[in-house]
């Protein structure tokens, strides 16, 4: 949330957080995916205004997807880039996965 907050004081509004994409290497520096979402939304919460613009993101093969929410059952997508215009805007809906470290990790 500090982070958010100075950005937004200082004139560079947030605005994409990446999710790590998996790659040799990376394993002990990646977040599931739904536990970045909740460390990500509470850092949002410290915010105001600006500060709250940002989106969690991952760059995947099919697109730029947008993690948009999550509740008890599932955890909820969106396309904000896709690289197949008829997901443009898309809205995906998994079965919760808490070990997921990445888009392909849910199944449909």
């Amino acid at each position: 949330g500090e982070l958010f907050r100075k950005l937004s004081y200082i004139g560079v509004p947030p605005y994409y957080v990446f999710i790590c994409r998996p790659t040799l290497g990376n394993e002990t520096y990646s977040v599931p995916v739904e536990k970045a979402y909740r460390i990500f939304e509470e850092a949002r919460s410290k915010g105001s205004g600006l500060a709250k613009r940002a989106r969690l993101v991952m760059s995947h093969e099919s697109g730029k997807i947008e993690v948009v929410g999550l509740d008890r059952d599932q955890v909820y997508f969106k396309y904000t880039r896709a690289a197949n215009p008829k997901n443009s805007s898309k809205f995906l809906a998994f079965n919760r996965n808490p070990q997921a470290q990445w888009f392909d990790d849910y199944e449909e």
